[in-house]
């Protein structure tokens, strides 16, 4: 991650930046959750997603599903996750 110049023009000066291309999973998974919280923009479910899944790992209130490699175009959404949340399976 890099940190954001405070020479360069940004509305939220002082932020972290983070250039982000989700893998084909992580896509499956951002539209699933869309249905969860249909008035959220992208950057906005980005990081309640993060936030909520590490607050699940670390109290250890929710175990991830297995997400083999280092290649993450070849991970897959788990089946149950597969239908969008909200909507009904």
């Amino acid at each position: 991650m890099k940190t954001i110049k405070a020479n360069q023009t940004t509305a939220r000066a002082g932020r972290v930046r983070v250039d982000y291309m989700p893998g084909a999973a992580a896509v499956e998974a951002l539209q699933a959750a869309q249905g969860l919280f249909p008035n959220s923009n992208t950057q906005a479910l980005i990081d309640r997603l993060v936030i909520t899944g590490l607050s699940a790992l670390m109290q250890g209130h929710w175990k991830p599903p297995p997400l083999y490699g280092r290649d993450r175009d070849a991970w897959k959404l788990p089946d149950d996750l597969r239908s969008s949340p909200g909507k009904g399976a």
